[in-house]
């Protein structure tokens, strides 16, 4: 199995502009086509302070992309049950006809401060999550209208998506509900940043299980992960200039309780959480040493790995070298 390489980017500085962001993030991705990565990834948030590396409004960044990169376009994960479905089909068909069919749809659930910002119910979650999933797949198919629970429409979406049936969806979540969503009602799973490995390794199976009883084939699935990344030309050099960036996303993601170890444990945030935790959760070393890490993924079952090399303040030239040094001696030990 070849695993496909994208780019989770952070779309959001705590010194720069978003457009002067967008313009430093179309230089590393001119580096990205060169080596052939496959795609570049938005993560949705709905912050009240300024303390996360996702934006608001991902399609609107992608669209900014379109016509500026060849890389698939992606998000990481769109908030779904804090959409009208209706409209998220309309805008992911727009941004589908904008890339010439180069849209793919990560959705998850949230965490329950932004549902409840929202008004949606904690107990309506899930059948929001399917009923959602089902209508995007109705509506990008060019069927006529749609009757729900939760949500009805009549008539078609015009224009549609460039891509037959619509753009790909892929699930993220950390239970087996959300895999059963991802064979049954999308095309893949994602797993996100701050999953352990071992959780990915639990939902790699569950998914690709679940694909066998269906008899759909291991080519036609996905299993992506996001993985923090920083590579330098020596181990000590990766940890030693990484470890305040990675720290930072780390930080992030251990204030809401969500770094675990081998056990699923929370780990405390004020605590080392770099030094606590390794390949389980981020990529950092050497290339040989990301090769390794990476080998580890793909032997449970993972054919694709968005690396979030874009972290905080980074300077655009850090964040170059990463790519640069995965593209000439890590992607091609990956080739098919």
């Amino acid at each position: 199995m070849s695993i496909r390489f994208g780019l989770a980017l952070d779309f959001w500085s705590p010194s720069k502009p978003l457009d002067k962001l967008l313009d430093d993030y179309v230089r590393l991705l001119s580096i990205a086509e060169r080596y052939g990565f496959h795609s570049v990834w938005a993560g949705e948030n709905r912050p009240v302070a300024p303390e996360s590396g996702h934006v608001p409004s991902p399609l609107l960044i992608l669209a900014a992309l379109a016509t500026r990169t060849t890389l698939r376009l992606g998000t990481a994960v769109t908030l779904l049950p804090v959409w009208q479905p209706l409209r998220l089909a309309y805008d992911g068909a727009i941004l589908d006809q904008l890339s010439q069919g180069r849209f793919t749809l990560g959705v998850g659930a949230g965490i329950a401060r932004t549902l409840q910002r929202y008004g949606v119910p904690p107990a309506e979650t899930a059948s929001r999550m399917d009923e959602s999933l089902a209508l995007l797949k109705r509506a990008w198919s060019g069927a006529d209208g749609f009757q729900g629970k939760h949500f009805s429409y009549e008539g078609k979406v015009y224009p549609g998506p460039v891509q037959p049936g619509g753009p790909p969806i892929l699930v993220g979540s950390s239970v087996a509900r959300g895999v059963q969503r991802a064979v049954d009602l999308a095309d893949g799973w994602i797993g996100a940043t701050q999953f352990h490995h071992r959780l990915i390794k639990l939902q790699a199976e569950r998914y690709w299980d679940r694909m066998a009883a269906q008899g759909k084939g291991r080519e036609t699935g996905t299993v992506a992960i996001n993985r923090t990344c920083f590579v330098a030309e020596s181990d000590q050099a990766a940890r030693k200039q990484g470890k305040p960036y990675v720290s930072q996303v780390l930080g992030f993601y251990g204030r809401m309780g969500a770094i675990t170890d081998n056990q699923g444990n929370a780990l405390d945030p004020n605590d080392d959480l770099f030094e606590l935790v390794g390949p389980e959760i981020y990529l950092v070393g050497s290339p040989a040493t990301c090769v390794t890490s990476i080998r580890m993924y793909e032997a449970i079952g993972v054919n694709q790995i968005n690396l979030r090399v874009t972290m905080g303040d980074m300077p655009l030239e850090v964040a170059e070298r990463t790519v640069t040094l995965l593209g000439e001696e890590v992607l091609p030990h990956f080739r098919a």
